[in-house]
């Protein structure tokens, strides 16, 4: 075999594909694709070691990393702040233990040590640390150095999160180069492919001799075939795989001699020996067969995702594998620029925008954690539903006047399904505890209740009828702030509100309204009665729409004379 195609599947195995894709072409190799997946080239199998390791070293690169954070503090204790010494001498003396370990010896190591020594034992910035520092991170991006030091990171810190301990990610391997260590990862990743599919067209040719020789050279998973096909007669060997032997679960390749544990994806993986009751027609040996080509893939799964604050997202949504793949290059990109969660969304969404179909798609995005040493990984799915994509896109300007904290809180609780409602009311109570302005809080309301009416379907809406609702309540309150005129008194009765709203009393928060109208000799206006009938407004919007007028500020802008804001 010289090539075959793999198509995409659960949305780890579509993160491995871009993975593959992702690592190669950065290496410079052209893989080709179809709509649904991928085609796997065996030229381009013989060159993943290199093209792995290259991609890694780049992305991960210490001396890049180390040189944008160490210059940075040397400018702010050059420019007076001594208090950025202790963690400048902190994480060049950390650099300098690891140079110790491997590169004490070398030229460059013992010069890169004494540098190190010489920065942290001074009190003083001078002329002369400026040179130091400068030879210090030359030294670093020694090639040598850099590639050791980078290659201990991205084992430990990315890779042994999603896949343990298994070949050069040992911790007895670190000790190899990083030649054998490419050696190590050609063969107990890609040999075993090159040996199944040498070994299944010698069986399609019915080249007896040719299988036995295959099956009997191998170190790997075929090894499994040398005592059964023995003394078998090439029909009988054909008939033992179609037998006894699985297909894999994410490929077309017939020949599945892998089972999908913790040495093949930590974060979803299952340990067989505990799981024996969530076995299927495998005696409880076997858990999800895979082939060797979809144990490679997924090795290559991290580098398919984007990292932000320590967690793994991809986004998944139902288009071809090009628009996936595209749609997370374009994510790593802008996440790159050191954007916020909430700030890339918004980007995706402009980004998708872009293409006819864009409020017809759900698109998933999965952000996950794991730990292997306590075996606990924390998943995240949000789903952007066409409703939300609507909303992002039609009302961005209305996100922009929340503060980042509260739009982050915001935005995640839209994605996960979950009724902001909650969260709007105790952003609310900090508002009205400490006085604040409530204006972002007016702006979260509309969000959910534009957000509730697209999620019916009802696309047509006249999104500024329905803003001048929530205004209205605003304007209603706000009368009555100005009548009773004491910030303390307002206050109290606002905490009495916020309780109604929280428990959902209807009742309680419409008689402490009503009263509060009667006591001010103003005249109830109909809109409130929503709180009771909610034929245009449920009971959580006119509630904190209504208390955050009765709580605003006069210097507070007026968001409801401009129903574009």
């Amino acid at each position: 075999m010289e090539k075959m195609t793999v198509r995409m599947g659960e949305w780890f195995f579509t993160q491995a594909l871009a993975g593959y894709k992702k690592i190669l072409e950065s290496h410079g190799v052209k893989v080709e694709t179809v709509p649904d997946g991928i085609i796997i080239e065996k030229r381009h199998l013989e060159l993943l070691p290199e093209a792995f390791f290259a991609y890694y070293l780049k992305q991960y690169s210490v001396a890049s990393r180390e040189e944008r954070i160490i210059r940075g503090l040397h400018k702010k204790w050059k420019e007076g702040n001594s208090s950025v010494k202790t963690e400048l001498n902190r994480r060049i003396n950390d650099i300098k233990k690891k140079t110790e370990k491997y590169f004490s010896k070398t030229k460059e190591g013992a010069r890169l040590i004494e540098l190190a020594e010489s920065y942290r034992k001074e009190k003083k910035y001078s002329e002369e640390t400026d040179q130091w520092i400068d030879q210090f991170l030359e030294l670093l991006k020694t090639e040598e150095i850099d590639h050791k030091l980078t290659a201990n990171i991205f084992k430990t810190v990315h890779l042994r999160s999603h896949f343990g301990q298994v070949s050069f990610l040992n911790v007895s391997k670190n000790s190899l180069s990083l030649e054998e260590q490419k050696e190590t990862f050609f063969k107990d990743f890609v040999l075993p492919v090159l040996e199944e599919w040498e070994f299944y067209e010698a069986l399609e040719k019915g080249d007896r001799d040719e299988v036995l020789n295959i099956v009997g050279k191998s170190a790997n998973s075929l090894s499994s075939l040398k005592r059964p096909f023995r003394k078998k007669t090439l029909e009988e060997m054909k008939a033992y795989i179609e037998r006894e032997v699985h297909k894999c679960s994410f490929t077309d390749f017939p020949i599945a001699l892998h089972s999908f544990d913790e040495g093949i994806f930590v974060p979803l993986a299952l340990s067989i020996g505990n799981a024996i009751n969530m076995t299927w027609d495998s005696n409880g040996k076997e858990l999800l067969p895979l082939c060797s080509l979809a144990r490679l893939l997924i090795f290559c799964s991290q580098a398919g995702a984007t990292m932000s604050q320590g967690k793994s997202v991809f986004v998944y949504y139902g288009g071809t594998f090009d628009e996936i793949y595209q749609t997370n290059q374009f994510y790593a990109r802008i996440k790159s620029e050191n954007r916020t969660f909430d700030e890339i969304v918004f980007d995706l969404v402009r980004e998708q925008k872009l293409r006819a179909d864009y409020t017809k798609n759900h698109y998933m995005i999965y952000e996950y954690t794991s730990d292997y040493d306590s075996r606990k990984t924390l998943l995240n799915y949000m789903v952007m539903t066409p409703s939300l994509v609507r909303l992002f896109s039609d009302h961005a300007n209305l996100f922009e006047k929340i503060h980042h904290t509260n739009k982050s809180g915001m935005v995640r609780l839209l994605l996960q399904g979950i009724d902001p409602k909650h969260f709007i009311t105790e952003v609310l109570r900090g508002k009205v505890k400490n006085s604040y302005p409530s204006f972002e809080v007016v702006q979260m309301t509309i969000i959910r209740h534009l957000n509730q009416i697209y999620a019916k379907g009802d696309f047509e809406v006249d999104s500024n009828l329905e803003k001048r609702y929530v205004w209205a309540l605003v304007k209603c309150a706000e009368q009555v702030k100005h009548k009773i005129g004491n910030d303390k008194k307002t206050q109290g009765i606002a905490y009495r509100l916020l309780n109604a709203v929280r428990s959902n009393d209807k009742n309680t928060f419409m008689d402490t309204v009503m009263r509060t109208y009667i006591s001010c000799d103003l005249e109830i206006p109909g809109i409130l009665l929503e709180a009771l009938h909610e034929n245009k407004l449920d009971f959580a919007t006119v509630g904190n729409a209504w208390i955050a007028g009765l709580i605003s500020k006069a210097n507070e802008r007026n968001g409801g004379e401009d129903l574009n804001e």
